[in-house]
């Protein structure tokens, strides 16, 4: 079983994004990425992401 979580917090986001702090807030607020709250800090797992990048790519016609 492994147990391993990849979290990314917001600054990593914006980082692999490409996108400003606030856009990312923007998707976290919209629920267009599922996100969940630890402390003051926004948290963000792998397969959160690559939902977020799966329905994006379908939605734009973006090829994977």
């Amino acid at each position: 079983m492994n147990d391993n979580v990849v979290l990314y917090n917001v600054n990593d986001l914006m980082k692999l994004l490409k996108v400003t702090r606030v856009t990312v807030l923007r998707y976290i607020n919209q629920k267009k990425i599922r996100a969940f709250k630890v402390g003051h800090s926004w948290l963000v797992t792998k397969d959160a992401l690559d939902e977020f990048i799966r329905l994006s790519e379908q939605s734009h016609g973006w090829k994977t």
